[in-house]
């Protein structure tokens, strides 16, 4: 399909119109209401329609980095095609998605328009598209100037069938715009059926009769149109009363009609019937406006249905539009080219390669040491957080200690009143006493044993040479923690392991003892070495698809890993033909969905 922006250059007249800044700020405004989240725009044009020097105009005014965005507009232009990267900061520190399109105005001016929009990047093919609309819609507006008539006003039309997520909901909302636009009092849409033309739609009328007289009337004007090639109007100056279109006229009482065909860069042509009568009467100009409204729209009613089409109608198109091509004369080199193609890849197809199982993995320490809160307390100090290095009896966190200061300083003076008390009571002989004292002196040194222990044990510290992989207390000192909760994990910097969560569609094909290759994202270039050390016999507990927790040995460790880097594992299970490898996956899923619903 031809892009409308194309077929409406194909529709310019060659007059010199001078592309001048105000039309540009216009053409702003216009791509503001169909763009929502649009930051900034830059046109950037050369050519004998511009001023000398070329034109550049901005939005808003006065940006900041119009070197960034003229490099992207000479990117654009050199390429011929849409061009996308990031743009400046929006809210949040989020980046605005930027897009560079080529701009071409006829014989007048050529150059590029980059936007920068707040939105995913998942919307940029709606974006692109809009701004292709819009290089139509300036086309337009560049031929209207030059033949003297005013810029296009039909943007409420534009936006109101952008709005509408179906195609005839869009049709409708633009023919029920457009009498008020232009104005008349009907407007009706014509699409080729077999050898006639057929009447699609019609403004404010949601179910036709096509057999009815007047339908069958307005296709035969529509016909009438697209055989001469030309908009076609009456009255004119012909006098044959044999004339469709004047026949409609006498026949539903109008005072004028006018059909508007577009056929130039359409996948198949459309014609749009403008209809006058008392309420919006025919004038001298009407044609004019007739044909101005209809090239405005036309090209987006064209780019809906593409839209709508489902999928396997465009498919069914490209096929048939290859095979057209193909069956043509100028088509023997590509059909050397296909021959070739399907040749090579039956050649590809019953060779046999290495089959390798896929799946996401990580890298682990080989040993895991745990360091728990040793009894209830809180955070007074805390030294290292995950990612960072230690080295054996390194101070990892500590307790606050200052309940246990007071409680030791308590007991202490305890202990010495009690050893004051035995003492008076051997003194005396009172053996009795001095008993029960030194039973108290026995217990009162056992908890101060135990504080004493309490408090040796607030200074947390690491067990051994490693990485602190989970654990950061570091902005939350004063918090309580319980006994026995993590504090940190720790793991020994050249001791690894490569843990793997491989589907279940694959365990079957592991074993122990087959290699692998593991590629990390933060080392791409490398390609680690490694082999299957276990496998588990049950599947984790996963939200997503059931997995299984495989294990492997690095072969040759390099420099620079990290616990808990992530990459992608490949672990070669045999040889299998290229066919297979290409498509068991497909043929098991269908497999296992014939197998669901049969009975």
């Amino acid at each position: 399909m031809i892009p409308p922006a194309t077929a409406l250059c194909r529709l310019m007249s060659g007059n010199l119109v001078i592309v001048s800044e105000p039309l540009i700020k216009s053409w702003f405004a216009l791509q503001r209401q169909l763009i929502a989240g649009l930051q900034l725009a830059y046109v950037d044009l050369h050519g004998s329609g511009v001023p000398a020097g070329g034109l550049f105009v901005t939005y808003p005014d006065g940006i900041d980095r119009p070197s960034e965005l003229a490099m992207a507009a000479e990117l654009a232009r050199r390429s011929g095609a849409p061009v996308t990267g990031r743009g400046g900061e929006i809210a949040d520190g989020r980046a605005a998605l930027r897009i560079a399109c080529p701009l071409h105005l006829g014989p007048h001016a050529d150059g590029a328009v980059v936007v920068e929009v707040e939105a995913p990047p998942e919307r940029q093919v709606a974006i692109i598209e809009l701004l292709k609309w819009g290089e139509a819609w300036l086309n337009l507006a560049i031929r209207q100037l030059g033949e003297g008539a005013p810029a296009p006003t039909f943007g409420d039309c534009i936006q109101a069938g952008l709005d509408q997520a179906d195609y005839r909901d869009a049709v409708t909302a633009i023919l029920g715009l457009l009498p008020a636009r232009v104005p008349c009092t009907r407007v009706s849409l014509g699409r080729p059926r077999g050898e006639r033309m057929g009447v699609e739609a019609v403004s404010g009328i949601s179910k036709l009769n096509p057999r009815s007289k007047r339908v069958r009337g307005m296709g035969r004007v529509m016909q009438e149109a697209l055989d001469a090639g030309t908009v076609l109007h009456y009255p004119d100056d012909s006098d044959d009363p044999a004339t469709a279109r004047q026949r409609l006229v006498r026949g539903a009482r109008l005072s004028g009609l006018c059909s508007v065909p577009l056929v130039a860069g359409m996948p198949e042509p459309l014609v749009l019937l403008f209809e006058f009568a008392d309420d919006a009467p025919w004038t001298a100009d009407s044609p004019q406006r007739c044909s101005e409204a209809a090239h405005a729209v036309i090209p987006l009613i064209e780019l809906r249905r593409e839209q709508g089409r489902p999928w396997w109608r465009r498919l069914q198109a490209l096929v048939a539009q290859g095979v057209q091509r193909l069956a043509g004369a100028e088509g023997r080199a590509r059909r050397i080219a296909v021959l070739a193609g399907v040749v090579s890849l039956a050649v590809l197809a019953v060779g046999r390669q290495p089959y390798r199982v896929s799946a996401p993995a990580v890298v682990e320490g080989a040993v895991q040491q745990a360091v728990v809160a040793p009894f209830e307390g809180f955070i007074a100090e805390a030294a290292f957080r995950a990612g960072q290095t230690v080295a054996e009896g390194d101070l990892l966190a500590r307790l606050d200690d200052r309940d246990l200061k007071t409680d030791q300083r308590r007991l202490r003076a305890e202990e010495a009143e009690l050893i004051k008390q035995h003492r008076q009571a051997v003194a005396t002989l009172d053996h009795g006493e001095a008993k029960v004292v030194e039973a108290q002196l026995e217990q009162t040194r056992a908890r101060l044993a135990l504080v004493d222990a309490q408090r040796a044990r607030t200074a947390l510290r690491a067990p051994f040479d490693g990485v602190v992989i989970s654990g950061d207390w570091s902005r939350s000192l004063g918090v309580p923690v319980t006994r026995g909760e993590l504090l940190f994990e720790i793991a020994p910097l050249h001791d690894y392991r490569v843990a793997l969560q491989v589907s279940d569609r694959d365990i079957a094909a592991l074993a122990t003892g087959q290699q692998g290759e593991l590629v990390l994202s933060a080392l791409p270039r490398q390609d680690l070495q490694l082999v299957v050390t276990n496998i588990a016999s049950l599947a984790a507990d996963a939200v997503a698809e059931p997995a299984f927790r495989v294990e492997a040995e690095l072969i040759e460790p390099l420099p620079g890993l990290r616990p808990g880097m992530q990459g992608v594992a490949k672990v070669v299970v045999g040889e299998r033909r290229r066919w297979w490898i290409w498509t068991h996956a497909l043929r098991d899923w269908l497999g296992l969905q014939l197998w669901r619903w049969l009975p």
